[in-house]
């Protein structure tokens, strides 16, 4: 027997529960295909318990630095426990959340099965096969695990499996220099822990500029985090319950070899798309060559019946991203619409200092030849940054000289993730630099460093 439905999701979190909630409220017949708990990667994995723990860390490095601001406190301590359960907690409230949502819905059914296509408009899910007339694929991102020699024989961790440490390691190996490696550096070394990054590229936060990238590193390095760059992992080996990484030059196979040393290793080299059990070509479906399900400018598939939404089309790897698609998608879906995802897109990395950017960054705008110059102001320009003692960090705007129109803005320093909205309106607006250079900014507020903008290039 085949049940028939009018809207299928394969995929449970941020998008795909949206999207189902929405369809299903909306007299859509809709199942919702999910083998793992609801909210996906952003609620259970990600952007809410690693920002929780994160919060932690910064409550706590506050308080050790109290006396500063002329307040005595007795002796400062953590316990971890209990940060962990604060974490898990705020997980929880999350998913009691999504459940109060599914009840009294009858138009919603939930399979709790993993699924893969049989044909065009039809996938399998456990023993049940599943008709849709309309299909959306949101099946998001795992973390991708490269091979690294004798990665197989030694016990190692990757960013959900921090989410379940009982107890907090005295020294790690962390195998990556990107936002989530970053992120979770600022976690242990804020809470004691050695941190050692081994990077094979040339920099940490490779993908960002890099007068970005050196500021934050210096920032780490300040913290007692060792980062290592142009490495190349020879073998790693577990000795006297210690993980040892034999390291070389990766520019040079001939380079003395350095060996690494810490309690646990934590594999953060990125994510890859959750694609490979989809058995997609039996609908249709292309895949690219990072296993990003390819989609067109209305995030339809090669098969006009079937849409892909969120990390696994590897468009906007962010949780709001996938936000976003979904209302394209169930206007394109539900209503035959001829909706586009052109939202200027922003973005936040919570390093210490955070980093946050919207548009092109200064290497895109050269790559793409534009012709294009540089305000900068230091956040030690406001005076609100040397009031709450962080005047860490600048803003750089770009703008195309052509008419002045803003193209990209990078912040990194205290607040980033909440200022670079000021960027994201302007350029969904006018866009003009004459239209910030004439905003009154509030006195004193970190957002202040705007009027000390400068032309630099």
């Amino acid at each position: 027997m085949v049940l028939s439905f009018q809207f299928m999701i394969i995929g449970g979190g941020t998008s795909g529960l949206r999207t189902a909630l929405y369809a299903s409220q909306h007299g859509f017949k809709t199942v919702m295909i999910e083998p793992d708990v609801l909210g996906g990667t952003c609620l259970n994995r990600g952007c809410i318990p690693t920002k929780a723990l994160l919060q932690a860390v910064h409550v706590y490095k506050n308080a050790l630095n109290a006396k500063e601001f002329g307040i005595k406190t007795g002796k400062v301590d953590f316990d971890f426990k209990k940060l962990m359960a604060r974490m898990h907690s705020i997980v929880e409230d999350g998913q009691e959340h999504i459940d109060e949502s599914l009840k009294s819905n009858p138009n919603l059914t939930v399979i709790k099965k993993n699924a893969f296509f049989l044909s065009p408009n039809t996938v399998q899910a456990g023993d049940e096969v599943i008709y849709a007339d309309k299909i959306v694929i949101a099946t998001g991102a795992k973390s991708l695990i490269l091979p690294i020699p004798g990665l197989d024989k030694v016990p190692y961790i990757t960013s959900d499996d921090v989410l379940e440490l009982t107890k907090l390691p005295k020294s790690i190996i962390i195998v990556g220099g990107g936002y989530i490696a970053m992120e979770l550096a600022t976690f242990f070394n804020g809470l004691g822990t050695e941190v050692i990054i081994l990077e094979r590229m040339p920099r940490a936060l490779s993908i960002l500029d890099e007068d970005v990238s050196n500021f934050v590193t210096e920032c780490y390095k300040e913290e007692k985090i060792k980062i290592n760059t142009n490495v190349n992992i020879i073998g790693l080996r577990q000795e006297k319950g210690m993980i040892l990484a034999e390291t070389n030059d990766v520019r040079d196979p001939n380079s003395k070899k350095i060996t690494y040393k810490a309690e646990k290793l934590l594999v953060s080299v990125g994510r890859t798309p959750n694609t490979d059990k989809l058995k997609v070509e039996a609908a249709g479906i292309a895949l690219d060559q990072r296993k990003n399900i390819v989609v067109n400018e209305f995030l339809q598939t090669a098969n006009p019946n079937v849409y892909a939404m969120g990390d696994c089309n590897g468009k906007a790897p962010f949780a709001h991203g996938a936000k976003r698609h979904s209302k394209a998608v169930l206007d394109n879906a539900l209503t035959n619409g001829k909706t586009t995802i052109t939202s200027i897109m922003p973005y936040a990395v919570f390093t210490d200092p955070p980093i946050a950017g919207v548009g092109l960054s200064e290497n895109q705008a050269k790559d793409k030849k534009i012709d294009y110059g540089i305000l900068k102001a230091n956040f030690s320009r406001a005076g609100r940054a040397t009031i709450i003692g962080d005047t860490r960090g600048f803003v750089k705007v770009l703008f195309d000289k052509k008419d002045n129109k803003i193209i990209g803005a990078t912040i990194v320093g205290p607040n980033a993730d909440d200022i670079i909205h000021e960027f994201v309106a302007l350029m969904n607006s006018s866009g003009i630099i004459d239209t910030l250079k004439e905003m009154v900014h509030i006195h004193p507020t970190l957002s202040e460093v705007m009027e000390a903008l400068k032309t630099v290039s």
